[in-house]
């Protein structure tokens, strides 16, 4: 690659070419191929993982069914009359 003479010394980014003192020469987008080659570097290789196997997520315990209690006391019969504690409890249960 021949560089022009005032850009013998400078640096390629991204955004352009720049000085060691990091005064901008000239403005240009470079991609990173070009500033590889530029700078005479070379880009990192790219290391791949290896895969890892992956374990099958558990199945979450099922929850029980809330069951609902049964009561043993027995109801009493309505007789049909409303009585003053019958409108009281159901006034307070309202």
């Amino acid at each position: 690659m021949v560089k022009p003479s005032y850009l013998k010394d400078s640096i390629a980014k991204v955004d352009g070419y720049f000085s060691p003192t990091g005064e901008k020469l000239k403005s240009a987008k470079l991609t990173q191929e070009a500033i590889d080659k530029w700078n005479g570097t070379t880009p990192a290789p790219v290391v791949e993982e290896a895969p890892v196997a992956k374990e099958a997520p558990k199945p979450a315990p099922k929850k029980k069914a809330a069951t609902k209690k049964k009561t043993t006391a027995k109801k009493k019969k309505k007789s049909g009359k409303a009585t003053l504690k019958g409108i009281a409890k159901a006034a307070i249960s309202k």
